[in-house]
């Protein structure tokens, strides 16, 4: 499961896994709508391009990516103390529905630089600074305490096509 950066960022990524053919990716109601707002600005061609491409896999049905579907979601407990947090809890309840359906395991993919930024926000215990539309290192600990795994997109495709060439694929969304 994507976030909305990390569509954003790594879209190639993204792309690379869908053709992958072996985890499902599932685009969450909330990073659609992000994208959505953010095409609308002039300098945001990322997300025009995640726009087109996700329109165009969904109307030629792709089993391997696929939007969430209007029941696909799980009460979060927290509530949201800002409007990043809210959007981010949408996409986290969409990550709790899928684990819970599936009882497997649940990506929620950010990109690499919001991974090294929660890590360097711990390793000097200073608050997190980072600007952007990154998830904080405290959303991320939030997905963590839900059992919701957090990778950085291209350190996952990374894995993932290392442990595929090597037979230990595991199924993760």
């Amino acid at each position: 499961v994507p976030a909305t950066s990390t569509v954003c960022l790594h879209l190639r990524t993204v792309k690379l896994l869908v053709a992958t053919q072996r985890s499902v990716i599932i685009i969450p109601k909330q990073v659609i709508n992000d994208l959505d707002g953010l095409k609308k600005s002039r300098e945001n061609h990322y997300a025009r391009e995640a726009i087109k491409y996700f329109e165009n896999m969904f109307k030629n049905g792709n089993w391997w990516l696929r939007s969430q579907g209007e029941q696909e979601t799980l009460p979060v407990k927290d509530q949201p103390n800002s409007p990043e947090m809210a959007c981010f809890l949408n996409v986290l309840s969409c990550c709790l529905y899928l684990a819970n359906k599936s009882q497997g395991i649940v990506t929620l993919l950010v990109p690499d630089d919001a991974v090294s930024a929660a890590k360097a926000q711990k390793s000097c215990n200073q608050p997190n600074n980072y600007t952007g539309n990154l998830p904080s290192g405290e959303l991320m600990d939030l997905a963590k305490r839900y059992g919701i795994r957090v990778e950085g997109a291209l350190e996952f495709y990374s894995k993932w096509t290392m442990s595929s060439r090597h037979g230990k694929i595991g199924r993760g969304k």
